[in-house]
């Protein structure tokens, strides 16, 4: 009986502990506040903070594998520039849970967007060219809505509300291994989780391109991932994904990257 009230303790901590990774050690960004034109009029509170930024990392060179260690290895930090980090939301059973998130682009298609933990796994959502342009419009959308007081708090699926919305989708156990991975479709939209209105990002099953390499070792498809955030990440998220900011990136971190300017017109 001992040993049984012991291994159930061990296991909820461990739980706990996985639960936490990745989670900021204080709220950065306060959830929305937001007053519909049937309520009773109040100023809008604006969230207090962003999310802090890091120095962009020195120009460097990617690292090499060869095929037997690209076989027998599953560390990835290597097909990334890490160029800067905000904050995210997750739902966990403890609640909404701000997340700290490391802001990427793939050094071999050029995708970019960000990896945090979710749940118990860490997941990376990139974006390449047209679909961050696809965001970029969802979230101006969100913003018009939200300041012209046009968000349903018992509105029927506007959790998809700004339509779907394409990205690559990598997970694993840390931030380091995420050998899992596959290509599909979102859906961008707003819900209101105890008053306050959240942005998201969100995915059913993807199917598991490293499945056919790893078999039974992994799972056929990702799980269901959703990200919320507030209008201050959003904002942040926004500005550290324009073409501006990862083109700058991509030279100051890519040796192997080619610019072609545009060609001159033929008269």
């Amino acid at each position: 009986m001992k040993k049984t009230i012991l291994a159930t303790a061990l296991l909820s901590l461990f739980a706990a502990v996985f639960i936490s990774c990745g989670s900021t050690k204080e709220i950065q960004s306060a959830p929305d506040t937001y007053t519909s034109e049937e309520e009773i009029a109040a100023p809008v509170i604006e969230e207090s903070g962003n999310a802090e930024t890091v120095t962009p990392k020195t120009a460097t060179t990617k690292k090499k594998k060869n095929a037997i260690e690209d076989f027998f290895t599953f560390g990835n930090k290597d097909e990334y520039i890490f160029y800067d980090q905000t904050t995210v939301y997750t739902k966990e059973i403890t609640g909404m849970t701000e997340k700290n998130a490391s802001v990427v682009v793939r050094y071999d298609n050029h995708m970019a967007g960000f990896g945090s933990y979710n749940s118990l796994m860490y997941y990376y959502v990139l974006f390449d060219k047209d679909n961050r342009a696809t965001l970029s419009r969802a979230i101006e959308s969100y913003f018009s809505d939200f300041d012209n007081k046009r968000l349903q708090r018992k509105g029927k699926k506007t959790d998809r509300a700004y339509g779907k919305i394409g990205y690559r989708l990598s997970w694993g156990s840390i931030s380091s291994s995420t050998p899992n991975y596959g290509y599909g479709e979102g859906y961008c939209g707003y819900e209101f989780v105890k008053g306050s209105p959240y942005f998201v990002i969100y995915n059913y099953e993807f199917d598991n391109i490293y499945y056919e390499r790893a078999g039974d070792a992994t799972t056929r498809k990702s799980t269901f991932v959703k990200y919320y955030f507030t209008k201050s990440q959003l904002r942040n998220l926004r500005n550290l994904l324009s073409e501006e900011k990862i083109t700058e990136q991509i030279l100051a971190n890519d040796s192997e990257y080619i610019f072609s300017p545009s060609g001159a017109d033929e008269y």
